[in-house]
C-alpha cells in the first residue's frame, strides 16, 4: 500500500532527468500574474463602462484612464445619479475588505490552489452576471459587486501562499513581483479594452466588456485546473529534478506546512506584524489616491486636454508595472550574491517606495506651473512606489513563510479601508476650492502616512523567521539554505 501511494504521488514527468525547457513553477507564477491582472482589470472595467451606461450630454466620453467616443443611443442606458454611480463603484470594497483575512486563514488549511480558483471563479461569474443585474435593478448590481469583491479578496493571499510553496529562496522577490505586477498591468489593459468595446455595438456595447473578462476568467479557471496545485508535491506535471530542487531550497516551515496551526495571540501582539500593516496602509493610501484621483489632477490642476489626460494617466501605470518587475529581480540579486543582507535589501527598497516616492509626490505640489516637470515627477512616484512589493510584502515570506497567506490577508483587509478614506479626503479638501494649494495638502497627508509606515519598518522590520512561525521552535536559518542553493 505504501508503495502504491508513493507511485501515485510521483510526477508524470518523473523519468525526465534533465531540466525541462519551461519549468512548471514559471507557469504557476505566470498564472498568478494573470489572476491578479484579471483582479485589477475587473475593478477598472466598470469605471470605464459607466461612461456608456450613464451617457453624458456630449459625445466625448472620458474614463479615468482613457478617452473614448461612442454613440450610446443604440445601447442600454440608465439614468443613475452621481451618488448612485459612486455607491455602485465603491460597493466592491465592502466585499473585498473582509475576505482577504478569511482567505489568508483558509490557504493555510487547504492550500493556495483551491482558494485562488474559488476567488477567480466567483469574480468571473459576477462579471458575466453584471449586465443582467444592471437591468434588474441597482440593488442586484450592488450585490453582484459585493460578491465580486469577495472573490477578488481570495486571490492575493492565495498568490503569496503559492509563491511561498513554489519558489526557491533566491526567487522569492522576483516571483512575488511578477505576480503582483498585475496591479499595474490590469488597469491599463482594462482601460483600453473596455473603452474599445464600449464604443462598438458588439453584444450591445458596454455589456461586452463584462462578457469578455468573465469568459477569460472562466478559461483561466480551466487552465488552472489542468496545471495548478498548492505545492510541488501535488503537481503531476513537474519533473523530479525541478521538484527536488525546490524542496531542497525550502525551509522546514514550508516543507511541513501540513502541520498548520495559527498562533493568533502571537500574531496579534507581534510588533513586526503591526509594522507590516502600517506600511501596507501607507502604500495603499497613496496607491488608491493616485489610482482614483490622478486623472482629475492632470485635467483640473495641470490643465491638460481630455485625450492627453488619458495618455498621461496610463504612462505611470506602465512605469509601475516595469518598476515592480525590476525591483523583484534586483532584490533577489542583491541577496543571493551577498551584496546586501536580506533585511538591508528590504529596508533599502522600502526607503525608495515609502521615503523617496513621497518626496517626489510632495514636490509636485510646488511645480504645478511647470506641467512637464510635474508629469516627470509623477512618473518618478510610480517608478519608486512599486518597490514596496519586493521590500515590505516580500519580507512576509521571510518572517513567516508558513503563514504568508494569512499575514497578507490581514494586511490587505486592514489597508483596503484606504479605498474609501483617500478619495473621501480629496473630496473634502477640494469640494469648495479645487486649487493646487488644496492638492498640496493631500500630497503632504499621503507622504506623512507613508513615511510613518517606513519609520516603523526601519525600526521593527526584520527578515528573521519569527518564533511563532517555527514549527519545532528550533533555529531555522535562511542563510545556509541559500548557500546550499548556490552550491547546486
Amino acid at each position: 500500500m505504501k508503495e502504491n501511494n508513493r507511485f501515485e504521488s510521483e510526477p508524470m514527468l518523473h523519468k525526465n532527468e534533465t531540466h525541462t525547457f519551461l519549468p512548471i513553477r514559471y507557469i504557476i507564477v505566470f498564472m498568478c500574474f494573470l489572476a491578479i491582472t484579471l483582479n485589477y482589470a475587473t475593478r477598472m472595467n466598470l469605471s470605464v463602462a459607466m461612461l456608456a451606461i450613464v451617457p453624458k450630454d456630449d459625445m466625448n466620453l472620458t474614463s479615468s484612464n482613457v478617452s473614448m467616443t461612442s454613440d450610446t443611443s443604440k445601447h442600454l442606458t440608465f439614468d443613475w445619479s452621481l451618488e448612485t454611480q459612486q455607491f455602485i463603484l465603491g460597493s466592491l470594497y465592502y466585499g473585498y475588505t473582509i475576505t482577504p483575512f478569511i482567505a489568508g486563514w483558509l490557504v493555510g488549511i487547504f492550500g493556495g490552489s483551491p482558494i485562488i480558483l474559488l476567488g477567480t471563479l466567483l469574480m468571473s461569474l459576477m462579471m458575466l452576471l453584471t449586465p443582467v443585474a444592471a437591468e434588474v435593478g441597482v440593488w442586484l448590481l450592488v450585490i453582484t459587486r459585493i460578491v465580486d469583491g469577495m472573490g477578488q479578496g481570495f486571490v492575493y493571499p492565495a498568490t503569496f501562499n503559492l509563491v511561498t510553496n513554489w519558489s526557491k529562496l533566491n526567487e522569492r522577490s522576483t516571483f512575488i513581483s511578477i505576480s503582483a505586477s498585475g496591479l499595474g498591468f490590469g488597469p491599463v489593459l482594462a482601460s483600453y479594452i473596455s473603452a474599445s468595446l464600449c464604443s462598438t455595438d458588439f453584444l450591445g456595447g458596454w455589456p461586452s466588456t463584462f462578457y469578455l473578462f468573465g469568459v477569460v476568467g472562466i478559461l483561466w479557471c480551466l487552465g488552472w485546473c489542468i496545471v495548478g496545485s498548492s505545492d510541488v508535491s501535488r503537481n503531476r506535471w513537474i519533473s523530479t529534478i525541478e521538484r527536488d530542487s525546490i524542496l531542497f531550497s525550502q525551509t522546514e516551515e514550508i516543507k511541513n506546512a501540513g502541520q498548520y496551526e495559527v498562533p493568533w495571540k502571537e500574531i496579534a501582539l507581534s510588533p513586526v506584524v503591526w509594522t507590516l500593516c502600517f506600511c501596507t496602509i501607507g502604500f495603499n493610501f497613496g496607491f488608491f489616491f493616485l489610482l482614483t484621483e490622478l486623472p482629475i489632477f492632470f485635467e483640473t490642476i495641470l490643465g491638460f486636454e481630455l485625450k492627453m489626460t488619458g495618455l498621461l494617466s496610463t504612462i505611470p501605470h506602465f512605469v509601475f508595472f516595469v518598476a515592480m518587475l525590476f525591483g523583484g529581480v534586483l532584490a533577489d540579486a542583491l541577496i543571493f550574491h551577498e551584496i546586501l543582507t536580506a533585511i538591508a535589501t528590504r529596508k533599502l527598497l522600502a526607503c525608495c517606495a515609502l521615503g523617496i516616492s513621497p518626496m517626489f509626490l510632495v514636490s509636485i505640489g510646488y511645480v504645478a506651473n511647470n506641467e512637464t516637470l510635474a508629469v516627470v515627477l509623477m512618473i518618478c512616484v510610480f517608478g519608486m512606489c512599486p518597490l514596496y512589493i519586493p521590500s515590505v510584502e516580500a519580507s512576509v515570506l521571510d518572517i513567516a513563510p508558513n503563514h504568508s497567506g494569512l499575514l497578507i490577508g490581514i494586511m490587505s483587509s486592514a489597508s483596503h479601508v484606504c479605498g474609501f478614506i483617500a478619495p473621501a479626503i480629496v473630496g473634502i479638501l477640494t469640494r469648495n476650492c479645487n486649487t493646487i494649494y488644496q492638492w498640496r495638502k493631500m500630497f503632504w497627508i499621503t507622504a506623512g502616512v507613508q513615511v510613518f509606515g517606513l519609520v516603523c519598518f526601519l525600526i521593527f522590520g526584520t527578515s528573521e523567521v519569527q518564533e511563532w512561525s517555527k514549527l519545532d521552535k528550533s533555529e531555522n536559518e535562511v542563510a545556509p539554505c541559500i548557500e546550499s542553493e548556490k552550491e547546486r
